[in-house]
């Protein structure tokens, strides 16, 4: 009869006592003893290796992932697996493909460019409030 700290020889530190088991168990577990778990349902950058939750097009994907390729140009430049953020569906809507700010302030420049003097002139109604602000006296018209 094999115990479990037999089977298990990172258990020794942990426990002193030892558990018999019947053989029949201890037969069956044998080498065939494999732990899993559910995957994820959190976007990775690294393929799933399991098929629970996968996509029809990320079947035929992935089997082109697990091969390296020797090409050069547009395939060699393609480093995120298909697997990966980008290709889940669930993240397409929040994934951002614009500028992100990287300062909490806007320049003065995108302030003028966007509610200067100028842009004022264009239009009608921006001509019409520069008038009002000129004839009551103001020193910056534009705001």
């Amino acid at each position: 009869m094999a115990s479990v700290s037999a089977l298990a020889p990172g258990l020794r530190a942990v426990t002193r006592r030892t558990v018999r088991m019947p053989s029949s168990l201890v037969q069956s577990l044998g080498p065939q003893r494999t732990f899993s778990s559910l995957p994820t349902l959190r976007p990775t950058t690294c393929p799933r290796a399991s098929p629970v939750f996968r996509s029809p097009s990320s079947s035929l994907l992935s089997s082109s992932i697990m091969q390296p390729t020797t090409t050069t140009g547009e395939a060699a430049l393609d480093l995120v697996p298909k697997t990966s953020i980008t290709g889940n569906p669930a993240a397409l809507g929040q994934i951002r493909c614009g500028p992100r700010p990287t300062t909490a302030r806007t320049s003065r420049l995108k302030r003028a460019r966007k509610h200067g003097f100028l842009v004022k002139t264009r239009t009608a109604k921006g001509r019409k409030m520069l008038a009002r602000r000129q004839a009551k006296g103001r020193k910056s018209l534009a705001g």
